[in-house]
């Protein structure tokens, strides 16, 4: 989850962005969900090619924000979208060579990169605003997005009644994620003849509630009628190629495998001073999480399986909360809930807490594995990726 995000957007935005190991669902009342969202993966990885109007309505915050994205795309690498947000016009388009943006508030430039794969298309689209909540690249470029069209683990998934949606009949398909007040809603409409997204909704869970952001896909058609001109990129007159803009640092640059890590400071839940040092001779993972962040609270069944996995073998964890202030009466009851036994350091000031800043952390799940000898071993692993980390580590002399 990014500093910058909204919450309700949150759990797909993360997901889109970073592709992580699918987590198990909730039992449905419903065995027929299961293939549901079998057929759904397979329509996004058998269609060629495919054309759409999406509509985004976000109207979380001060005011409504509508993004109108008019898309066509044919694999294995090409994109042409038109993404339209109040008076602004960008384009992304990539011609399965290379992929260019630009927008109408300077048309003195564009930015052209290079593209090696399909994702590197998908990725520039998400960026550009023009994938929506972020469901689509998961669909259109996992091959297990069957597990991750519902993000992580649902206290409740159901089917409604059915709906027509854009003209489309479809299947509707709700979850509820989340505990307490921020339990989150999430509903689903695919059309029932090819089985693809015609409607997403996020938002409280709460009766009565509105969706804070609705995706809607209207005029969507498979096979469309495309030429080669559908995908070549012609500049604005007089428009320059432009290097990208430099993403923005999700941690300190400093915090590389065989490095020192930085400092932590703060007290543990039990008020005991909590440092690097007493760890030494172990392998320690340091957890930036918070339990309003979707994408954390989802990856927590791994991190609990690891814990119980190699603790035994010299494996500590500490967690560093990036709760709000007041919240650890929360915080306190949901690592009882979710039996987490190991330290936490928690001091209430949300994205300034003091090892948050230290670190320079702008997004979290956000996890750094220092080996015995006290070194950075793993930078961010998580998923897949944490089991064999830890497991190297541990091995390492």
């Amino acid at each position: 989850m990014m500093k910058t995000l909204n919450i309700p957007l949150a759990a797909f935005a993360a997901l889109s962005l970073t592709l992580t190991a699918p987590n198990a669902r909730a039992q449905s009342t419903d065995p027929t969900l299961d293939k549901l969202f079998a057929d759904v993966a397979a329509a996004y990885r058998g269609m060629t090619a495919f054309s759409a109007d999406v509509v985004m309505v976000q109207t979380a915050g001060p005011t409504e924000r509508k993004v109108n994205t008019k898309l066509i795309i044919q694999k294995p690498a090409k994109v042409s979208a038109e993404i339209q947000v109040a008076d602004t016009v960008s384009h992304v388009l990539s011609d399965g060579t290379s992929v260019f943006t630009d927008s109408s508030k300077d048309k003195t430039k564009y930015i052209k990169q290079p593209v090696t794969k399909f994702d590197d298309a998908i990725s520039a689209l998400a960026r550009n605003g023009g994938a929506g909540v972020g469901l689509l690249p998961i669909l259109l470029t996992n091959p297990a997005a069957e597990k991750q069209i519902v993000p992580g683990k649902p206290t409740s998934i159901k089917r409604l009644p059915d709906e027509t949606v854009a003209g489309e009949p479809c299947d509707i398909v709700e979850a509820v994620l989340g505990q307490g007040e921020r339990t989150s809603k999430f509903s689903y409409a695919f059309g029932k003849r090819d089985h693809l997204l015609r409607r997403l909704s996020l938002g409280p869970a709460t009766e009565g509630a509105k969706p804070s952001v609705v995706e809607t896909y209207s005029n969507v058609t498979l096979q469309p009628s495309l030429t080669p001109a559908t995908f070549t990129y012609t500049p604005a007159p007089g428009a320059i190629a432009s290097d990208p803009p430099k993403q923005p640092a999700m941690f300190d640059p400093r915090l590389k495998v065989g490095a020192e890590p930085l400092p932590i400071s703060g007290k543990d839940l039990s008020g005991k001073a909590v440092t690097l040092a007493e760890y030494k001779g172990k392998v320690l993972l340091l957890d930036f999480w918070a339990t309003w962040c979707g994408p954390c609270v989802a990856e927590l069944p791994n991190v609990i399986a690891a814990y119980g996995k190699y603790h035994s073998k010299g494996f500590e964890i500490v967690g560093i909360s990036l709760d709000q202030a007041d919240a650890r009466p929360k915080l306190e009851k949901f690592i009882a809930d979710k039996k987490m036994p190991w330290r936490q350091i928690y001091d209430g000031k949300f994205w300034e807490a003091a090892n948050a800043q230290a670190y320079g952390v702008q997004s979290i799940p956000f996890t750094l594995l220092i080996g015995k000898d006290g070194k950075i071993a793993a930078v961010g692993a998580r998923g897949e990726a944490l089991d064999p980390a830890i497991d190297a580590a541990l091995k390492k002399p």
